[in-house]
């Protein structure tokens, strides 16, 4: 994910990247020393990070792929996306009992685009292969991509969720086979919210005027207002839409238009419940946020799916439910898909195909859930073991069908640079949301034009 899409960023975008989406920080693990959030007037800390309405089918849809029949003789290579490796073997052995098709799995970074680039055309690169939604259109323009046949992209609109669907779709072709799904729902501590949790973000912020002791690090509510992507559900509330509807149009990105001065307006308020300088709200103290709610001084953190296992394991008191209306208006976060595709140069495009389609059946994700503990990306996850009953990877699950994907144009990582910069002199005060308007808009076309 570029800027954001590559390394710790991606991780947790990918919460949402994605990073920014793979393991996350050192305070997502347990073992981290304590950490303080910086407020007005002290030193930063910084820490480097390593780390639906469910739609219930009366009966599972299993992928029909049977009618595809493998190359006599095929042995494929899947590369999968860090933290997918174990699932990756799994689903392995599973493919090859019922095919007879070895999958040799190899791990692989952020990079699996270009390499494939790189390695595809001279038949070194994967049968099938992960990568992340925002580079489909990077890949598909390259042709590394093999069309789906009729019947498996068929299988696939049928199967995974329609907005997960959209990221591996152009021209009304499908291109792979969406395999998990991420985006920010919000986590609330149960030791500070008692009863139901707050569904309008009205009352958070009546409550945070009570709560809020800046200099005991106390804050009812804490985000990142200075990233694009945790940034996102506040600024597209009044109808900000980043390059397009569909995230494809990557000439407009929107910056030059009441919507979006709209949005940097709901990013200056916050500052009124979270008194901390913009300096201090970065990527790399995100484990400070972390901390601070596991430590039981911050009420709500909006995060995405990620975060839930190490909390589980620390055996903290909280829950997890939908992100809260404003003015009346639902917060929509953004989405990170990761996708597997079928290679343009196998040498075996029907085992290949196969094997992606494979990705859809309750058993891969049954197996993406025990081995990784991620979503699938399918509709119906009642047949899903494991993940049918876990009651807070759901409430991520439904927040995603009303989630927006990531834009995939190209220019996505203008977005985060320019973004970094506008949101932090708005939420400091030290530009008007007009003027943070009119310098992102400059910034994109001067970007633009050094090209």
């Amino acid at each position: 994910m570029k800027r954001k899409v590559e390394g710790m960023k991606m991780k947790w975008r990918k919460m949402l990247s994605l990073v920014v989406a793979a393991a996350m920080v050192c305070g997502v693990a347990s073992g981290c020393g304590k950490k303080e959030i910086p407020t007005e007037g002290t030193d930063v800390v910084t820490e480097t990070t390593d780390t639906a309405v469910i739609d219930k089918a009366e009966e599972s849809q299993e992928p029909v792929a049977e009618e595809v029949v493998p190359e006599e003789g095929a042995e494929l290579t899947f590369w999968t996306l860090s933290g997918y490796q174990e699932y990756g073997e799994a689903l392995a052995a599973s493919f090859e009992e019922k095919y007879g098709v070895k999958v040799t799995v190899q791990e692989n970074g952020l990079d699996s685009i270009n390499k494939m680039m790189l390695d595809g055309p001279s038949g070194n690169g994967a049968d099938v292969f992960m990568a992340a939604h925002d580079s489909f259109a990077t890949a598909k323009d390259a042709g590394i991509l093999a069309e789906l046949s009729e019947s498996a992209a068929k299988t696939v609109s049928d199967t995974i969720n329609e907005t997960a669907v959209k990221t591996v779709t152009s021209e009304g072709k499908i291109y792979g086979v969406p395999v998990s799904i991420e985006t920010y729902a919000l986590l609330y501590n149960k030791d500070l919210v008692t009863g139901e949790p707050a569904s309008t973000f009205e009352q958070i912020k009546e409550e945070a005027a009570a709560y809020n002791k800046p200099d005991e690090n106390k804050f009812w509510y804490l985000t990142v207002p200075t990233d694009g992507y945790p940034a996102f559900p506040f600024l597209s509330l009044d109808g900000f839409q980043l390059f397009g509807p569909d995230g494809t149009d990557g000439d407009n990105p929107g910056f030059n238009t009441p919507e979006f001065v709209q949005g940097l307006e709901r990013i200056a308020s916050l500052k009124e419940l979270i008194p901390i300088k913009a300096d201090d709200l970065k990527i790399a103290t995100m484990s400070l946020l972390e901390e601070n709610f596991k430590s039981g001084k911050t009420a709500y953190y909006p995060i995405g799916p990620w975060l839930v296992k190490s909390l589980k394991e620390e055996k903290i008191n909280f829950g997890v439910t939908v992100l809260p209306t404003l003015d009346g208006k639902t917060m929509k976060s953004f989405s990170a898909v990761q996708n597997a595709y079928v290679s343009a140069y196998s040498e075996y495009p029907n085992a290949s195909e196969l094997f992606a389609i494979y990705l859809c059946s309750d058993e891969a994700a049954s197996l993406l859930y025990s081995k990784s503990y991620k979503i699938t990306a399918n509709k119906d996850i009642s047949a899903v073991e494991g993940l049918k009953d876990d009651a807070e990877l759901k409430v991520f699950a439904e927040e995603f069908t009303k989630s927006v994907p990531m834009p995939s144009t190209k220019r996505i990582s203008y977005y985060w640079t320019i973004a970094e910069g506008v949101l932090s002199a708005v939420f400091d005060g030290t530009m008007t949301p007009e003027e943070g308007a009119k310098k992102a808009q400059e910034d994109f076309e001067a970007l633009v034009a050094s090209e």
